[in-house]
């Protein structure tokens, strides 16, 4: 098997591998929609958050908080 046809597997993989991930996400997230989090957001331009708000959203959303 040449190595453009095994890059090409395994690129078909991860495309596979990522559809089923956002299909378990897209259902998740319609059977539960109680359970979303919003991500805060600003138009591009207009208004920045603050970079401690920021990592706080974020740590709390991936659950990097020590708390």
């Amino acid at each position: 098997m040449s190595a453009r046809r095994r890059l090409k597997d395994s690129l078909d993989i991860v495309r596979q591998r990522l559809i089923h991930e956002t299909e378990i996400a897209l259902h998740y997230g319609l059977r539960f929609p109680e359970r979303h989090v919003s991500i805060p957001a600003v138009r591009a331009g207009t208004a920045t958050f603050d970079p401690e708000f920021a990592e706080a959203f974020w740590n709390e959303a991936l659950g990097l908080s020590d708390g």
